[in-house]
């Protein structure tokens, strides 16, 4: 399974797809799918987005027993093999909390939105490593994919839909982040954990104060004022604030990410987003500290 290509084609799925496909390791995948499901079962519409992942699965795990200490998404290639390899699983997983399936307890929702939030998280990571050299580029890619895997009309316009909305607010995370590192004070900000993600936390924020006094809290970026708004209405845990990026359609004139000097003008309103929620988190501090002393 040799799939290295040049960083402008990285984001060419259906290419590492085909090349899956054309593997010993979805040969052994479909035979094991024939076990467990049946000669019949692998005529559904279904099999082969599964066994596809299955193979991927295969070669990682005899990768892993020539490479033990390789990190499984530290290259360009892992991460697009994991976003085909995660696909049908994120697809499933996106359509019951949307609605269109339906989750049948909260543990099933919690693993729906703990898939969702790792396919985002490699969505994120490949546009912060540019291999998203384009919105239509990428879209264009996931539709190539999903073709070549057997998906219908429908569930490739809804996964367009889906994946577009994750660009979207992808690239506005990264940005942010980007300019929050570029703001007075800020010693580290960074995507947040699993946990942190799931429970609304975008990037996590480590912040030293005038006085030296140290802050930690995590950020929901938001496209729009309206929906930081709405979100902060919903959300009171301690911690947890959700703002607007700062940056509009023109700011990214079409690109992924915008330009350097963009995200470098929005600092000032970071610094000042930044005080408004210290000055809630030293409130808090002080609650605290008076319930203690009560």
């Amino acid at each position: 399974m040799n799939t290295g290509r040049s960083n402008r084609e990285q984001m060419r799925l259906s290419e590492t797809a085909t090349e899956v496909m054309r593997s010993p390791e979805y040969i052994e995948a479909q035979d094991y799918m024939r076990s467990k499901l049946g000669e019949t079962a692998l005529k559904m519409v279904w099999v082969k987005r599964y066994a596809v992942s299955k193979a991927i699965d295969i070669h990682r795990s005899k990768q892993e027993s020539q490479y033990e200490t390789k990190s499984r998404y530290e290259t360009d290639e892992d991460r697009t093999l994991e976003l085909i390899r995660i696909m049908p699983y994120w697809f499933n997983a996106q359509l019951k909390l949307d609605g269109h399936k339906s989750c049948k307890s909260r543990k099933e929702k919690k693993e729906c939105k703990e898939t969702v939030t790792i396919f985002n998280k490699i969505i994120r990571t490949m546009i912060n490593e540019e291999q998203c050299s384009g919105m239509k580029e990428t879209i264009d890619s996931i539709d190539e994919v999903m073709l070549k895997l057997n998906y219908t009309p429908s569930e490739i316009n809804y996964a367009k839909q889906s994946f577009n909305a994750v660009l979207q607010g992808m690239r506005h995370e990264i940005a942010a982040e980007s300019a929050l590192n570029w703001t007075p004070g800020v010693e580290l900000a960074d995507m947040t954990n699993i946990e942190d993600d799931l429970n609304g936390g975008d990037i996590h924020v480590d912040y030293v104060d005038d006085q030296g006094e140290r802050f930690e809290f995590n950020i929901d970026i938001k496209a729009t004022k309206i929906s930081a708004d709405k979100a902060n209405e919903r959300n009171h845990r301690p911690g947890y604030y959700a703002i607007w990026s700062g940056f509009d359609y023109d700011d990214f004139c079409g690109r992924v990410l915008p330009e350097n000097k963009i995200i470098k003008s929005k600092c000032s309103y970071y610094e000042e987003k930044i005080k408004e929620i210290v000055a809630i988190e030293r409130r808090r501090k002080a609650q605290r500290t008076l319930r203690r002393v009560v």
